[in-house]
């Protein structure tokens, strides 16, 4: 007898009882498997255990495991309400800037390709190298994100954008105007590929719906935003004057990541354990993280 599609298993989720589904959601609450608290949520679960016995071993063996220390707001999921709407507005701004300088330059594609004596063709592939940047440079950001944290990830990626731009209202020539997009492209991946990680770092599952939601409107919007804006432009000041008036935002939305906050946790315990071997001079403050790659070397 052939055996069940897998669509058959996600379209008959298991039933959970009232107390499996609580213990669930204090799992949840508790944040992800490198996330600690000076008070261990009393769950059953075999990975909640696993950890304890883990942070336990470790502990035993003459380390102390450097973790949140609750009521402190130390963990950005215990942040108040407001700064964690400023953490997300923030970072939800910077894939408007995004997601306007793919489009805006469509304003008037012809003044390039005139001035430079080319093809509406070539003139077009200011947005299509922008665009395939999006998918390079995520394959780098991403993972980088995940090592160093979210800020520095969004301030050099910001930065190169910024500089970048330059270059587009400067050119001499259509290759200049080319190049400098298909860099200034995968500088501006970061914050598509990553913001979704920032508001994950700092709402709840239960949450985190009315954050996502703003930050993917600002994918959808940009796009909509850019040719209108680019339009009016062109047709008051020309198509460098489009390029000038990215520089300037992009600029603005550079000055704004420089003061967002990190979020990711793993970062925030590691400075923590620094900060703490600095003051103490003990080495063997460290997260748990840092326990777990050490035991692999």
């Amino acid at each position: 007898m052939p055996s069940e599609p897998i669509e058959t298993e996600f379209a008959n989720p298991p039933v959970l009882s009232l107390e499996q589904e609580e213990e669930y959601h204090q799992l949840e609450r508790a944040g992800p498997v490198t996330r600690f608290s000076s008070t261990h949520t009393q769950v059953s679960s075999p990975a909640a255990t696993g950890l304890h016995e883990l942070e336990k071993s470790y502990s035993e063996s003459g380390y102390y495991v450097v973790k949140f220390e609750k009521g402190k707001r130390e963990d950005p999921r215990e942040w108040s309400h407001t700064r964690k709407w400023i953490v997300t507005l923030g970072a939800a701004f910077l894939c408007l800037s995004v997601a306007i300088g793919s489009s805006i330059v469509t304003g008037d594609m012809r003044g390039p390709a005139i001035e430079f004596g080319t093809t509406q063709i070539i003139a077009n592939l200011t947005v299509t190298c922008f665009v395939i940047g999006f998918g390079i440079g995520p394959l780098f950001f991403s993972p980088l994100s995940e090592l160093y944290g979210r800020r520095p990830i969004y301030v050099v990626s910001m930065f190169l954008y910024f500089i970048f731009t330059l270059p587009s209202a400067l050119a001499k020539n259509a290759a200049t105007l080319i190049v400098a997009r298909q860099i200034a492209g995968i500088a501006a991946s970061a914050p598509v590929c990553n913001v979704g990680g920032s508001v994950a770092d700092v709402w709840a599952v239960e949450e985190c719906g009315l954050p996502m939601a703003v930050f993917s409107a600002t994918l959808f919007i940009g796009p909509c935003l850019g040719p209108m804006i680019g339009g009016w432009i062109g047709e008051l000041a020309g198509w460098r004057w489009i390029y000038w008036v990215l520089f300037i935002f992009v600029g603005f939305c550079f000055i704004v990541v420089c003061i967002v906050l990190e979020t990711l946790a793993p970062v925030l315990l590691r400075k923590k354990a620094e900060k703490l071997r600095k003051e103490t001079g003990d080495d063997r403050y460290r997260t748990l993280e840092e326990l777990e790659r050490m035991s692999f070397e």
